[in-house]
């Protein structure tokens, strides 16, 4: 427990002063492409326990997570001002989604000719690998440069559905959600959870131009989806039920990512990914819930964009 509470202590010192001081976001863009490259190789080693890969094909994998993150947040208009832009754009180097999926797809399928003992269910686990990191980790960026606000939501809805769920599921659960993934949670603690991250989530969101904007260093009074939507086309009472709908589906998804990795860690025979944060595990048992919850966040706000036939290439931004 002790390694645990400084692991934490040292980790806050670090991330949250790259988080609320806009001046550090370059170190921070350094500090998430180091998270996605170590998270790859997790999962490289998570499925090395069933069977070996060649060093050739784990240098693909990280190589290609990295290429598909680095064409996505390229891309989206909310990251023109990211320190991968500005290196894209300073030496005229494009590099699109369309492109680098191309790239990848090419180099795993060949693999099965040109590596020795590469088949059909490897090319499965590299596209696994590859498109659970680069998706998660260029989700998260895409919502730091969107507006730190969105990172906050999201991790106060993850942090209270976990926190939540463990407080009904101990006092008030007795029946399995999923027994064979874990054990120990409950649908009590799951529903406890997300009725708890619901309120408090909506509660931010709605009311976040009236005191929301304390919680970033810098940032003006706004309404919480401005940038992201045209909320004076939304009527209040809709908006509001979309927050809420909103909230509760994030905290389902954060609820889902752990169950998700979960579910590796036991196909797989391991306890925890690695030992990078010592007594919390490696990245992927840190930001499972994150990851996942990310990925949700911005396909439903794509959605609501299109509802509303607002421009926009992805997600965020004019």
């Amino acid at each position: 427990m002790k390694k645990r509470i400084v692991t934490g202590l040292v980790l806050g010192i670090i991330l949250i002063p790259l988080l609320l001081v806009e001046a550090l976001f370059p170190l921070l863009q350094c500090v998430i492409t180091l998270f996605c490259v170590v998270a790859t190789m997790e999962m490289i080693h998570m499925v090395e326990k069933n069977k070996p890969m060649k060093r050739s094909v784990k240098i693909i994998i990280v190589i290609s997570a990295l290429l598909i993150y680095f064409g996505i947040v390229n891309e989206d208009p909310a990251c023109k001002n990211s320190l991968i832009s500005f290196v894209m754009s300073r030496y005229d180097f494009k590099l699109s989604m369309l492109t680098t999926l191309t790239l990848v797809c090419a180099l795993i399928f060949a693999c099965q000719i040109f590596v020795e003992d590469f088949d059909a269910a490897d090319v499965g686990r590299c596209f696994m690998i590859i498109l659970y990191i680069s998706l998660g980790f260029s989700s998260i960026t895409i919502l730091l440069f969107s507006g730190l606000r969105f990172i906050i939501y999201m991790i106060l809805i993850a942090c209270c559905t976990d926190i939540f769920a463990l407080v009904f599921g101990i006092n008030f659960g007795k029946h399995k959600l999923c027994p064979k993934i874990s054990p120990k949670k409950t649908w009590e603690g799951a529903i406890g959870g997300t009725a708890v991250a619901a309120i408090v989530g909506a509660l931010f969101a709605l009311f976040y131009d009236k005191f929301g904007h304390y919680f970033v260093i810098g940032a003006t009074p706004i309404r919480f989806f401005e940038g992201v939507f045209d909320v004076d086309k939304m009527p209040a009472a809709v908006l509001v039920i979309f927050t809420i709908v909103l909230t509760i589906l994030i905290s389902i998804a954060s609820q889902c990512g752990d169950l998700i990795c979960s579910k590796f860690k036991r196909t797989y025979g391991i306890k925890d990914f690695s030992q990078v944060f010592p007594g919390h595990g490696g990245i992927l048992d840190r930001f499972d819930s994150t990851l996942f919850a990310s990925i949700v966040f911005l396909c439903l706000i794509s959605i609501v964009r299109i509802l509303f036939a607002l421009p926009g290439f992805m997600v965020f931004g004019a």
